[in-house]
C-alpha cells in the first residue's frame, strides 16, 4: 500500500515548476494554450463554444473568475466588447491577441488586409483559424507564460517550437486534402474564415451576414439566391452556434447542400493536439461537402 502512494504521489507532481490561472475568453485559445503546456496548465474559458462570442454577456461567475486569474487572453474588443470594461477593473496581466504587432489583419467586410497600426474596428477578429496567424499568437502567449513561470522558460520554448513543426504538418495535409476542391464556390453563414481562407485559397463566394448579431439585408440575399439559381455554389455552410433556419429557406431548389463548419470546436478534446483537431475538422468539413 506504501509502494502504492509513493506511485500515485509521484505521477501526481506537477511537471511545472509553477502554475498559473489562466482564463481565455474563448475554447480556441484554450486549445492553443493546451498545446504549448502539454495540456498541463489549469485554463478555463469564458464562453462555451456553443455559443457565440459576439453577442455574449458576462454572468457573476464570469466576473469572479477574471478576478482570480494571473492571466487573461482574449482575442480584442472586435469579437469580445463585453471584456472592455471588466478587463479595465483587474490586476491580472492580460493579452490581447489582435494587438500582436505582426498580424496581417483582413478587413471584415472587403477582404484587404490591414497591417498592425491601422484601425482594425472592422477587421475580421477570427484569428484562430489562421496557421499563420497562430503562429504569432502561440508566440505571443508563450512570452507571457514566461513572464508567468520564468522557472520553465527552456521547457515552454521547446513547447513552442513543437506547436510550430506540427502546426506545419497539419498545414501541409490540409492543402494535399484540399487541393482538389479549393475551385468550388460556396457560401458562409458569417464572415469568419478569412484566414483559414487566405491560407488554403479557397473560393467563397459570400456570406450571408458579415455581423452575426445583423439579420442579412434583402439585397444580400437575394444576390445569393440568384447566385444559387445559377448553380455557382456546392455548398452553404451554417455553424452550430447560430440557427440554421434561414439558410434552410433560402438554399431550397437550389442544389447546394448544407453543412456545418465549427470554428469554437465544440466537440474537440482540450489536450495538446486538441488546436491541430480544430483545424483538421474544419478542413474536413470542408472538402466533404465541397468534394460531393
Amino acid at each position: 500500500m506504501r509502494n502504492l502512494l509513493f506511485v500515485l504521489m509521484f505521477f501526481a507532481i506537477p511537471s511545472w515548476a509553477t502554475s498559473p490561472n489562466i482564463l481565455v475568453s474563448i475554447k480556441p485559445l484554450q486549445l492553443i494554450v493546451s498545446s504549448l503546456s502539454e495540456g498541463e496548465l489549469n485554463v478555463d474559458y469564458l464562453v462555451s463554444p456553443n455559443v457565440s462570442p459576439h453577442d455574449y454577456a458576462l454572468r457573476p461567475s464570469d466576473v469572479r473568475a477574471l478576478r482570480q486569474a494571473d492571466l487573461v487572453i482574449w482575442v480584442g474588443e472586435e469579437l469580445e466588447p463585453f471584456l472592455s470594461k471588466p478587463l479595465s477593473q483587474t490586476s491580472a496581466s492580460q493579452l490581447a491577441l489582435l494587438d500582436i504587432p505582426q498580424l496581417e489583419l483582413i478587413d471584415g467586410d472587403e477582404g484587404h488586409d490591414h497591417h498592425h497600426g491601422d484601425h482594425h474596428h472592422e477587421v475580421d477578429p477570427h484569428i484562430w483559424l489562421g496557421p499563420n496567424e497562430a503562429k504569432l499568437i502561440a508566440a505571443a502567449i508563450t512570452e507571457q507564460l514566461i513572464a508567468k513561470m520564468p522557472e520553465d522558460k527552456a521547457k515552454l520554448e521547446q513547447q513552442l517550437e513543437r506547436f510550430n513543426q506540427e502546426l506545419a504538418k497539419v498545414v501541409s495535409d490540409i492543402n494535399q486534402q484540399l487541393q482538389a476542391v479549393k475551385q468550388q464556390g460556396y457560401f458562409v453563414f458569417h464572415d469568419g474564415y478569412s484566414y483559414f481562407e487566405r491560407e488554403f485559397g479557397l473560393n467563397r463566394l459570400g456570406e450571408f451576414t458579415i455581423n452575426p448579431q445583423r439579420r442579412p439585408g434583402a439585397k444580400s440575399l437575394l444576390n445569393i439566391r440568384q447566385q444559387l439559381e445559377q448553380g455557382k455554389a456546392k455548398c452553404i455552410f451554417a455553424e452550430p452556434q447560430f440557427d440554421g433556419a434561414l439558410l434552410e429557406s433560402i438554399s431550397q431548389h437550389s442544389g447546394a447542400q448544407i453543412s456545418l463548419l465549427d470554428p469554437l470546436g465544440i466537440s474537440v478534446s482540450n489536450d495538446k493536439n486538441g488546436y491541430f483537431e480544430l483545424l483538421q475538422q474544419l478542413a474536413d468539413s470542408y472538402h466533404e461537402c465541397l468534394s460531393h
